[in-house]
């Protein structure tokens, strides 16, 4: 008999076959025995019917299921696809085929939204038009929807409990453009109520300039909350408040986890983030050093770092583009196709987390709150993004790095900030003329009279797709081409700008070559050539009606924002890897000019996690305290900030 040899891939998946059929041959087999059909295969219970999974023998076929998500992660189980099941006689599958087991419900979620301006109001009704319920959270306290006169009637669903309507605060959003519909909104009055009131997902939907004021308000809410929760489930823990290890093990399990997304990711923000997280819990642990854990809870860190359980996921861009129109209003101008993302720590507890499982009896697989817990501790966010916002998401390899290097909008938004600045910035008045001039009737009688005007003139509104010309539109793909330099030289692949614009507001990215076809009319298929920035901008604007509306005041997110906290990460990279941004670095500096103060030293973020000084923004410090690519590689995939002694 010949003799061959099975990939050791393969006879892995076969011994984990073997391993689910044995948990079932052993936990099922009464039932076969005992079966009054003689013959075997009309046998009436079915493997796969979950209604046998006993509290038994699910720990040892989740541990399999678990082994099965690692490798479907892997680019394995992501390109090739599995065969189709064998043919299976009808006679067989008969019994099954007249009562099939119902199907899961929908999985819906609490999302906690922090922001209350156009990308939140955008972001809600997104996922409210999904099934999701999700809360704003204005951390200004002065851009919040306003409430309704009376709560809805609805009640929401908890995993251990139903929340009443009538206790929490609702406003009723009003949602116009591409997603049309009235949805309501809760509103969380305190960063703990935030935290509290949702099912461990948090969305961070407001401009990067307040990023790190919202994250190191959130981080000891966020690690007091899942203390808390750890303690509460920690049973032993509640009788002395030791917390052993055993305990803790079992708190890991029963506790949600939090899932943090960052719509959009600017600056290693998601780094900063962990970092103040990391810090909140070494704040703890001296409190617990010091004899001051007058709560108990700094123990639990003794035997279990909470922020095992944390996962951050960031996006290379916002899901929606969106303009808020009053306090309860908003229009959605189009949903984007593509969204790149990525997680960290890319490096999972997964392995701990099975074998924890397996001691775990009381978790059953069917409950809503199990299915929340494995979509939010997963290695990959994929799938809690495509239960939140629908299948719109790519996971881009190279981490942080290859999401900061992703998002387009910073290095767009210059391009239209430069051509553009007189549409944004309408001159004031005039200042009044001295007697002396009066006499001279300088004044031409064709202009109009603003000598009592105290209001600068409303200049018409604009749309900015119209107005990237061609110069502008050249200007945004030199641009792009310094930043591909720089990906490419950290060896990471990321969207580049026409396919920016293809997926964020459906526009092809090639066209007819009229000249090619006329001059041979036979040729088959047609001739097609690419499209420019330009042309894809006016193709949006005259043919889809998806064009947005340009900023109309000098104080713009399109400067204050993306400059500082898109724009100089760029700079620091291409210092790194030798590909200097001479545009980017150029157009940061024209824009300081204009304004009269230095975008270079304004992003918080890096001067948080030391990149940057204030007065060194030239110089190359941020490289001393990181010095090696393979450093910046590290930090982008665990999402951990390590500086240099």
């Amino acid at each position: 008999m010949a003799s061959f040899v099975l990939p050791p891939l393969f006879m892995l998946l076969l011994s984990w076959q073997w391993q689910w059929h044995l948990a079932y041959g052993f936990g099922c087999s009464t039932i076969a025995s005992s079966s009054k059909v003689s013959s075997p295969s009309s046998c009436s219970w079915h493997h796969c019917d979950h209604r046998y999974l006993t509290p038994f023998i699910a720990p040892t076929c989740r541990l399999n299921r678990r082994k099965v998500q690692l490798l479907r992660s892997t680019a394995l189980f992501s390109t090739v696809a599995a065969p189709p099941p064998p043919h299976i006689n009808d006679s067989v599958t008969s019994t099954a085929a007249a009562t099939p087991s119902p199907s899961p419900p929908p999985l819906t979620f609490r999302v906690g939204i922090i922001g209350s301006g156009s990308i939140a109001y955008g972001t809600a009704s997104l996922i409210a038009s999904l099934g999701h319920d999700p809360m704003v959270w204005s951390p200004s306290g002065t851009s919040a929807p306003k409430p309704n006169e009376m709560p809805p009637t609805t009640t929401v669903e908890d995993s251990a409990k139903t929340l009443t309507a009538a206790s929490e605060t609702f406003a009723e959003i009003q949602c116009t453009g591409v997603i049309e519909h009235n949805f309501n909104v809760r509103i969380a009055h305190s960063p703990n109520e935030l935290v509290r009131c949702n099912d461990g997902v948090l969305i961070v939907a407001l401009p990067a300039n307040g990023h790190k004021s919202v994250m190191d308000t959130l981080s000891p809410v966020i690690v007091d909350h899942l203390l808390a929760r750890y303690a509460e489930a920690s049973t032993k823990g509640q009788q002395n408040q030791q917390y052993d290890h055993h305990s803790v093990k079992r708190a890991s399990i029963t506790t949600p986890p939090m899932h943090i997304i960052i719509s959009s990711h600017a600056s290693l923000g998601a780094v900063y983030f962990m970092q103040s997280l990391r810090d909140e819990c070494h704040k703890r642990r001296q409190k617990k050093m010091n004899g001051d854990d007058d709560d108990g809870f700094s123990s639990l860190l003794n035997n279990h770092d909470i922020l095992e359980e944390v996962r951050i996921t960031s996006w290379g861009t916002t899901a929606i583009t969106a303009r808020k129109t009053s306090d309860n209003t908003v229009r959605v101008t189009t949903v984007r196709q593509l969204v790149d993302y990525c997680t960290v720590p890319t490096f999972s507890t997964l392995s701990s987390f099975i074998s924890s499982s397996a001691d775990d009896p009381t978790r059953t697989t069917s409950s809503n709150a199990s299915r929340r817990h494995e979509l939010l501790i997963c290695n990959d966010g994929y799938e809690l993004c495509t239960t939140l916002f629908g299948p719109r998401f790519r996971n881009r390899k190279g981490g942080l790095l290859a999401i900061s290097l992703s998002n387009l909008n910073p290095q767009a938004h210059l391009g239209i900030v430069l051509g553009n600045m007189s549409r944004m910035d309408p001159p004031p008045p005039p200042p009044p003329l001295p007697n002396s001039f009066t006499s001279l009737h300088v004044q031409p009688a064709t202009s109009p009279d603003t000598s009592t005007s105290s209001t600068p003139p409303s200049f018409p509104s604009w749309y900015q797709g119209q107005n990237i010309t061609p110069n502008i539109g050249r200007l945004m793909e030199a641009l792009d081409t310094e930043r591909i330099a720089i990906a490419k030289a950290l060896g990471i692949e990321v969207r580049t700008i026409h396919e920016h614009f293809s997926w964020s507001f459906h526009v092809p990215m090639e066209t007819l070559d009229e000249d090619a076809s006329s001059a041979n009319e036979s040729s088959i298929p047609p001739k097609m050539r690419p499209l420019t920035v330009s042309e894809m901008n006016q193709q949006m604007h005259h043919y889809l009606k998806n064009d947005v509306l340009g900023p109309s005041s000098p104080n713009s997110r399109y400067v204050l924002e993306d400059v500082p906290y898109g724009l100089v990460l760029t700079i620091l990279l291409g210092k790194l890897v030798n590909k200097p941004a001479v545009l980017h670095e150029s157009g940061i500096r024209i824009l300081s000019a204009m304004y009269g103060r230095d975008f270079m030293e304004e992003n918080d973020l890096l001067r948080g996690l030391g990149l940057l000084k204030a007065g060194n923004s030239d110089d190359d410090e941020f490289m001393r305290m990181i010095p090696s690519l393979d450093h910046w590689k590290e930090m982008a995939n665990t999402g951990m900030f390590h500086a240099r002694d």
